[in-house]
């Protein structure tokens, strides 16, 4: 064994239930706009985007938020494996630091905690702390 969390992680997790997707779904936009709004009072971890920092943080969680849909109707979390693997690769050369990123996933997931009802938040939830989990994962490979 490696000890390589990222590759024993990608076995995949149940699908969510259609009502917490749904739940999701109808509050997504909400939950963007909340996580922007909360990541944009960490100055040190935007600043270097200036004054389009709320637009690209929204098209961001717009696309995590996406992809996390897809991974949680399916149970498929490579699809979140690959995003973050591209975002390791991609993200460095706009000038966002991986645990930038990170701090956004923590914000994402306190801000679906406080919007959804709290069995469909833990569904949910599983998915963002699986990705928490394999974004450390990169980090520490670095």
């Amino acid at each position: 064994m490696s000890g390589d969390k990222s590759n024993s992680a990608i076995n995949g997790l149940p699908p969510i239930s259609p009502e917490a997707l749904e739940s999701f779904q109808e509050n997504r936009n909400i939950i963007i706009k909340e996580t922007v709004s909360r990541s944009l009072k960490r100055d040190h971890e935007v600043e270097h985007h200036g004054e389009k920092a709320p637009e690209l943080l929204t098209t961001g969680l717009e696309f995590t938020t996406k992809m996390l849909e897809a991974a949680m109707s399916m149970g498929e979390v490579v699809l979140l494996a690959d995003e973050l693997k591209w975002a390791q690769d991609r993200l460095p050369h706009d000038g966002v630091q991986m645990d930038h990123v990170l701090n956004r996933f923590k914000i994402y997931r306190e801000v679906i905690n406080e919007t959804l009802p709290s069995g469909y938040a833990n569904e949910i939830t599983t998915f963002i702390d699986w990705m928490i989990s394999y974004q450390q994962a990169l980090m520490e490979q670095d």
